[in-house]
């Protein structure tokens, strides 16, 4: 019984991995790739879970917004005219 338990959690495993693979064979940014991470974590069924992941992910959301907005700022600034 605990061998066709762990046998399906095996599988299970395996399907999410090739689910992962076979999203970054199509070719994300990083930013796709968090979006996705978040829009995944509103699907739990675990409240608790979903908020605890959702909030590190917005967090991170926002430092890589700003990290963009850092970018863009110092580009504009370095035009050579």
């Amino acid at each position: 019984m605990k061998n066709i338990q762990l046998e399906k959690t095996v599988k299970r495993k395996q399907e999410a991995r090739d689910i992962a693979r076979e999203v970054i064979n199509f070719g994300i940014t990083e930013d796709q790739k968090i979006d996705i991470m978040f829009h995944i974590a509103m699907t739990l069924e675990s409240n608790n879970a979903m908020s605890q992941i959702t909030k590190l992910l917005k967090k991170f959301r926002e430092t890589i917004n700003k990290e963009e907005n850092t970018e863009n700022n110092d580009n504009k600034s370095k035009i050579l005219i």
